[in-house]
C-alpha cells in the first residue's frame, strides 16, 4: 500500500486549513499544467539510442582514414567558415563541423570545475533560494552547486589553440538534494574570428552526474568524443536559437555567473568581452544575430546590448539601474530610458537607432535594415510590465504549488524504489507547505 505523507500533521490546524484552501484553489490550474507538461514532454529532446554502427573518433583516426577524409574535412572547414552552415542533428557531427575553428571540445569533469557560490547577506549558503545576493536571474529560484570551468582550445592532436576558449557550465536546477535536475552546457569561442559553438546536454543527467547532499554541488564526468555514441547520448547541438539569450556575445554575465573566479585570482571564470568582440554561430547561419544600437548613447560605450537578455533578467526582478554601470550604478538611468523607449518603439521608428550585427570572420560590425533575411519573432520588444502585488503573490504561490505536487510524485517513486524514506519525504513536503503558508500570509 502506498505510503501516505504525514506532512500536514506538522502544521497548526489554522495554518493547515489555509494551506488546504490555497492548494485546492490552485488544483484546477494544476490539472492544466500537468496536461501541458505531458504535452511538452513528448516534444522534449531525447538522447539518441545506442548505435552499433562504427564511428571514427575525433583525434583517433589512423593515417589512412585521415587521408581518405581530406576532402570531407576541407568541405567541413569551408562550411564552418562560410555563411551557409546548418546545425547537424548529432553532437558528434557538430563537433566535426566545429573542429576547423575551435579544435575539439573539452572533456568535462565537474569535480575539477569551479563552484558558483550563492550568497545571502554576504554569507555563502547552500540549497534552493527565492532570495539571495546574487540571483541566477533565469527564474524565481537560485540553486547552489552549479559549476563553471574554462579550457584552452586544443586540436585533436593536442596542439594548443590560445585564441580559442571553451566554457563548461553545470547548471543545477534541483528542487531537492534527493534528485539531480539540471544541464551541462559547453560554449566554444574563437576570439579571432568570432566562431561560436553551443552544445546542450540531454535532459537526463543521472547516468553521469550526481549531487552532494549538503552543498548540492554537481559531481561527475560527461562522456567525451572518444566514445561517439555516449557523446551523442549526453549532448545535442543547439536545439534552438541560443542567441535569444546569448544575444550580445556568447557569454552571459551577471552577479551569479561572475561569482565563480579562477582559483587564486579575482578573474571570473567566464570571459568578459566588449563591443568589438566578433561573434557568429557555427551552424547558425540562419539565426537572428541583430542587436539594437543607439547613436551616442552611453549604454553602448563598453559592450553591445542584448535587450532580450535584459528582458529575461527583468522578469526575474533585476533592475538595470541598480547594477549598471558597475562602477556607478544608476548614473546612466537617462540613457537607459532612451534605450528602453527605442527598443519598445522599434529601431525603424527612432532616428538614432539601428539594427546591427556583430563583427565576424574579419569583417566589421554593420547596420542591417528591413531586408535582413534572418529576422526572428523573438527579436522584438516584449518587455515585462511592472508586476502588481497581487500578481507577485499569485506567481509565488503558483511556483510553490507546482513544486509541491512535482516533489510529492517524485518522493513517492523514491520511497517505492527504496532511495528515500517516508520520514525524509515528510520533512521535505512539510518545508514546502510552510513556504506556501508563509506566502499566503503575505497577501
Amino acid at each position: 500500500m502506498p505510503h501516505q505523507f504525514t506532512a500536514f500533521r506538522q502544521i497548526s490546524p489554522a495554518g493547515l486549513a489555509k494551506c488546504i484552501l490555497i492548494v485546492g484553489m490552485l488544483a484546477s490550474s494544476n490539472t492544466t499544467l500537468a496536461q501541458n507538461h505531458r504535452k511538452n514532454a513528448k516534444q522534449t529532446r531525447k538522447p539518441p539510442p545506442h548505435t552499433s554502427q562504427k564511428t571514427h573518433r575525433l583525434g583517433l583516426q589512423d593515417k589512412s582514414t585521415r587521408e581518405t577524409q581530406t576532402t570531407q574535412t576541407q568541405t567541413t572547414s569551408s562550411k564552418a567558415a562560410g555563411e551557409h552552415s546548418v546545425m547537424p542533428k548529432t553532437a558528434i557531427a557538430y563537433a566535426h563541423l566545429c573542429e576547423p575553428e575551435l579544435g575539439v571540445p573539452p572533456k568535462i569533469i565537474l569535480d575539477e570545475a569551479v563552484e558558483i557560490p550563492v550568497y545571502r547577506s554576504g554569507e555563502q549558503v547552500y540549497g534552493n533560494f527565492s532570495n539571495c545576493d546574487n540571483p541566477a536571474l533565469i527564474g524565481k529560484q537560485t540553486v547552489s552547486g552549479s559549476v563553471l570551468q574554462r579550457y584552452e582550445g586544443r586540436t585533436a592532436e593536442g596542439r594548443k589553440l590560445p585564441h580559442v576558449v571553451w566554457i563548461a557550465f553545470g547548471r543545477n536546477s534541483s528542487s531537492s538534494p534527493a534528485s539531480i535536475v539540471g544541464s551541462v552546457q559547453m560554449i566554444g569561442y574563437n576570439k579571432q574570428t568570432g566562431a561560436t559553438a553551443f552544445f546542450e546536454s540531454c535532459d537526463r543527467l543521472g547516468p553521469w552526474v550526481t549531487m552532494d547532499k549538503d552543498t548540492w554541488r554537481m559531481r561527475g564526468s560527461m562522456p567525451w568524443i572518444d566514445d561517439p555514441s555516449e557523446f551523442n547520448r549526453a549532448f545535442v547541438p543547439a536545439p534552438g536559437q541560443c542567441v535569444q539569450c546569448h544575444q550580445s556575445d556568447p557569454f552571459i554575465t551577471n552577479s551569479f555567473i561572475t561569482a565563480a573566479k579562477i582559483p587564486g585570482t579575482e578573474t571570473p571564470v567566464i570571459p568578459l568581452l566588449d563591443a568589438d568582440s566578433p561573434y557568429y554561430v557555427i551552424g547558425g547561419s540562419q539565426w537572428d544575430m541583430r542587436t539594437i544600437d543607439l547613436k551616442d548613447n552611453a549604454c553602448f560605450d563598453c559592450h553591445r546590448v542584448g535587450m532580450k537578455t535584459i528582458e529575461l533578467f527583468t522578469r526575474s526582478g533585476w533592475n538595470a539601474n541598480e547594477h549598471m554601470p558597475p562602477h556607478d550604478p544608476g548614473s546612466l538611468s537617462e540613457a537607459y530610458e532612451q534605450l528602453l523607449a527605442a527598443w519598445k518603439l522599434g529601431p525603424s521608428k527612432v532616428a538614432a537607432a539601428n539594427w546591427i550585427v556583430p563583427p565576424a570572420r574579419g569583417k566589421p560590425s554593420r547596420i542591417v535594415g528591413s531586408d535582413y533575411p534572418h529576422q526572428a519573432a523573438f527579436n522584438r520588444s516584449q518587455f515585462p510590465k511592472s508586476e502588481s502585488k497581487q500578481s507577485r503573490y499569485a506567481n509565488t504561490l503558483e511556483i510553490l504549488r507546482k513544486r509541491y505536487f512535482e516533489s510529492s510524485k517524485e518522493f513517492q517513486k523514491r520511497i517505492s524504489n527504496g532511495t528515500m524514506t517516508p520520514k525524509e519525504a515528510d520533512t521535505e513536503l512539510t518545508g514546502l507547505l510552510k513556504q506556501i503558508l508563509s506566502a499566503a500570509e503575505m497577501e
